[in-house]
Parts: C-alpha cells; structure tokens; sequence
C-alpha cells in the first residue's frame, strides 16, 4: 500500500543500523480501519520481453459491519533472461575455460515461477482494532551462480497476529501488539537430483506504546522477542543447526525545544543468544554465544525556514554477529562461494554521523545529505583468494572500517499546476569504505551513481518519465576482488489512464536499458558470471475498483 523510509534516532526502535535506516512496508491485509466503501480492490497483469515474464497479480477488500477482509495473490512465471553478449566475463572465459559451449545471449538457470496467497480479517472497533493473516508463498527460481543447472524451490508460511488500541488513556495515546510466525524451508537442486535442504523457523513479537505530548515532550517505548532455528541438510550444508534468541527494549523521545527546533534521543538494548551443536557428521561441539549490545542516537531537527530544515543525527551502535557470521563453513549456493564463519567474532560497534539538508516546497525541492561512520571491529564477508570444493573461498572477518559518502535527491518543478506537472530531477550518491588497519578497499562497495529524469504528467493525456542512469566504473576493489566497467542505463516509463474503458483503468508500458548495455552489478557475488538483463520492453495495465 505504502511504504516510508525511517533514519536518525527513530531507526532505533527497528534495529541497531541507526544511520543506515529501515524502510517499512504497510499493507492492507490487517486493516486497522473501516474501508471507505464496502468493496475495493485492483488486478493488474503485465508481460516482458527480456524474459519472457507474465504476471498476475490482485487483491479485494470487503467490510461486513465492524469485519474487513482481506485476499490478495498473485502469480509470476519467467524464463531465462536475455543479456547482451556473454555471460561471463573475458577475463573468466581465458583463464577458466569451459568444457561445454560458453553461455551467450541469455543467463541460464535465471528462471521463476512464484505464486503467492494471503488471507486476513480484522475486527475494527471505536478506539483500535484486532486481526490475523494467513500467507502461502511457493517459489522455483535459478540460481545463475555460474555452476550449471542449479534451482532453489522454496516455500514460505506466514501467520501474523496485530491488534491495537488508541485513546488509552492520559498519557498513553496508543499501543500496538503484533506477532509473526514463519516457516521456510527450501531445496538446492543440480539437474533434477535434490541436494542441500534448508529449514528456517521464525517467531517476531513485540508491544509499542507511544505516549502524549507533555510539557513539550512526546515519545514511544517497546519490548521486542525475536526467535529462529536455522537448520541446513545435507552433504554441502554451509551452516551448522543454530539457534538465535534476541530480546529487546527500546525507547524514542522527541523534546520540543521551540516552534523551530525538536530534539530527538533514542535508545536500544538486545540481549542475544546464538546457540549451535556443531555439524552432524563431526564430532558434538556445542557453543553458545551471548552478548548485551546498547545504542544510542541522538539528533536535532531546524526548521530555519518556512520549506527548509536541517537535521543532525549521531549514533553510538552495537551489533552482535549472527549464525553465518559466526559458524558458516560450507558451500553457499546463492553466492556460488564457499563461506567460512569465525565464532570467536565480538559484537560489531560504529560511531556515525548523518548531516541532511531538505527542502519541502517550492519549485526546487530534495535533499542534500552526506554521512560518515566508523567503524569497531565491522564484519565484513572478505575473500581470500583459496579454493575449496570449486569456489572461491570467503571468510568472515572483523576490522576497523571507515565508511563515508553523500545522497541527495532534487527536483525542479517547471510546470506544477493541479492535473499538470513537469519536472527534471537529479539523484547522484556515493559510497566510499576502506580498512582502517592497512587501507586497502572493502569489497563489494557501490561505485559513484547519478540518475536524472524528466517527467511529464498531464491529468488528461499521460504520464512519462524519461530516465539516465549513469553508474561509473569501481576500480577501489579489494584483494582478489575484480573490477566493474561502468554503464549507462536509458529507461522510459509511459502510463495512460483510460475513464471511457473504466473509472480506474490504467495501460502502462516500460522501456529498461534501451541502449542494450553490458552491465554488471558491484556489489553482487556473482557479478562475474551474470550481468544484468539486456534491452527489454514491458507492457501492462491495471484496474481499480
């Protein structure tokens, strides 16, 4: 339905990445309000060239006195996706020669076929709500991972429970309640032989409050529990049976210092347990990790003017490792590496500091924000040059990490009237990472990245959007890292409405990487043996109701 992008002090009450930020997903299948009407939903289709990709996708809400339901799907199937070229690179292709035809003109084993189905009620009352949801999420996809004819089929159940109540009281205004509960497991295939098989239970529960304004203060607190046992079958199992418990207590408090100035103070602190016996075909070692990681974020927010402010926002954060971190030691098929944990990894601990500037109205509005965070003991998956069962070898490892850069989003508004807009955006951002111990690179960092649009929307004609992506070439590797040549991107995005088929009918098209660019992503792992999807066109449309 939406989703909204949290950062500063208030990414706390989420995780302990403060300055990194979250972005959190709403949707309809718990509604925690009355619909509007007593019926409404939208089905949408669309079809691609580079994969030959079809999709269905819909869902319907209904209202019944104070009941909302809720059912929503959708279906996708594709085959291999087309690239420009080969799919590995030169240098992989001279000095690791094939004994069979190299891949050209499409990327194999890059297929899907995913289908999806959720059910939710709801009980919505005066002052809050109460509701559940059931999901069933089945997948088969390639892995193009450079090893032939390597699959995943996975399959994923849900069940979330969410209530909340508003008007609490004086002081408490609101307080939420929710529960999740997952079951995934999925197995690697080679050809039609099943291999390795996955298991990952999970459980996420947590209570909110938020309370009042007082004396120029408002806030909310929490408790969170979080659970999962992470189980992996088979011969090239990476990861040994593991269990993981964190609990949780966090708090947001925003102090408003005058009409201009609000301050904000965050705090968090897990416990965390991670629990293994080792793997079954060695000898019993049981190993049990607990740590008691704190953070904290403080920031200021100026409103110096009518459509600027000014946000400043530090942090303090600790990390503990997880189970792959701390215990891989095995074949990753989704990586196509071969990953080694450290158990004897402490907890990952960073000052930052986030500096934006943004501008909320007028002809010229965006943000403008540079960032720089240091790093204790970052654990960075590096790679070692070894090889072992065929792959790569890439091991865990913590040191002292210099993170910094800039991102920024503006647009200048030439025509914006009611049912007319035109417009021209920019949006570059940077990454820069270096060991701060001997100053070599941090792999799989992104390289300087700028993309600006045009867009045109007229009420009673179109929408348009005409986009170049430019990503440059990454030559700040690290050891045994390669290289990326940069590549610009040419994309096109055309929406038309059509009232005389329905009130809400809508026929869109898309155009990616027009120009047919070789283009290989960074910060991916198999980089090297997939590039990105060559030229392709989409068409679809959508309708409401």
């Amino acid at each position: 339905d939406r989703m909204e992008v949290v950062r500063g002090p208030a990414a706390l009450l989420y995780g302990t990445s403060a300055l990194g930020g979250v972005v959190n997903v709403y949707d309809k299948r718990i509604s925690e309000k009355r619909l509007d009407t007593p019926v409404s939903g939208s089905i949408e289709t669309r079809a691609e060239s580079v994969d030959l990709s079809r999709a269905v996708v819909g869902g319907v809400d209904a209202q019944v006195k104070d009941f909302v339901f809720h059912v929503d799907g959708f279906k996708r199937r594709s085959n291999d996706i087309d690239i420009p070229g080969f799919a590995r690179t030169e240098e992989l292709r001279e000095t690791e020669p094939l004994d069979y035809p190299e891949p050209r003109g499409t990327l194999p084993s890059s297929d899907t076929d995913s289908s999806n189905l959720t059910l939710g009620s709801s009980y919505v009352f005066s002052k809050g709500f109460f509701g559940a949801a059931v999901s069933q999420y089945d997948t088969r996809y390639g892995v193009p991972n450079g090893e032939p004819d390597v699959s995943i089929d996975a399959r994923r159940q849900r069940v979330d429970v969410r209530g909340g109540v508003n008007e609490t009281g004086e002081w408490i205004s609101s307080a939420t309640a929710r529960v999740g509960i997952v079951d995934y497991d999925h197995t690697e295939y080679e050809g039609a032989v099943a291999g390795t098989e996955y298991k990952q239970n999970g459980f996420d529960g947590r209570v909110d409050l938020t309370h009042a304004e007082t004396h120029s203060v408002r806030g909310a607190w929490g408790i969170e529990v979080q659970g999962s046992h992470v189980e992996a079958i088979g011969e090239e199992a990476f990861q040994p049976p593991t269990d993981t418990s964190t609990y949780s207590i966090f708090a947001l408090e925003e102090i408003f210092l005058s009409d201009s100035v609000t301050w904000q103070v965050g705090a968090r602190l897990d416990w965390n347990s991670v629990q293994t016996s080792g793997f079954s075909t060695e000898p019993a070692d049981d190993e049990s990790r607990y740590e008691l990681p704190t953070s904290q974020s403080t920031g200021v927010v100026w409103d110096f003017a009518s459509d600027y402010d000014l946000t400043l926002a530090v942090a303090h954060t600790e990390r503990a490792p997880n189970g792959q971190e701390l215990f891989a030691d095995g074949p990753h098929a989704a990586t196509g590496v071969y990953e080694i944990g450290d158990s004897s990894l402490g907890l990952e601990r960073s000052w930052g500091s986030d500096l934006t500037l943004r501008k909320k109205s007028g002809w010229l509005r965006g943000f403008l924000g540079g960032f720089y965070t240091r790093y204790w003991d970052y654990v960075s998956l590096n790679p070692t040059g070894g090889i072992q069962d065929g792959l790569p070898v890439y091991q865990f490892q913590a040191l002292g990490a210099d993170f910094f850069g800039f991102e920024s989003q503006l647009a200048a508004f030439i025509v914006d009237r009611p049912g007319h807009e035109f417009s021209v955006d920019l949006q570059p951002d940077y990454l820069w990472a270096r060991d701060r111990d001997n100053g070599q690179y941090l792999p799989r960092i992104a390289p300087l990245r700028v993309k600006a649009g045009v867009n045109y929307d007229r009420r009673d004609l179109a929408r348009l959007r005409l986009e170049v992506q430019q990503v440059f070439a990454q030559h700040h590797t690290a050891d045994f890292e390669t290289s990326t040549d940069g590549y610009t991107m040419l994309n096109l995005y055309l929406s038309k409405e059509l009232p005389a088929v329905a009130e809400n009918f809508e026929l869109f098209a898309r155009g990616s990487n027009l120009l047919g660019e070789k283009a290989r992503n960074h910060v991916s792992f198999i980089k090297d043996v997939a590039p990105l999807p060559g030229a392709s066109a989409m068409l679809g449309f959508r309708l409401r109701f």
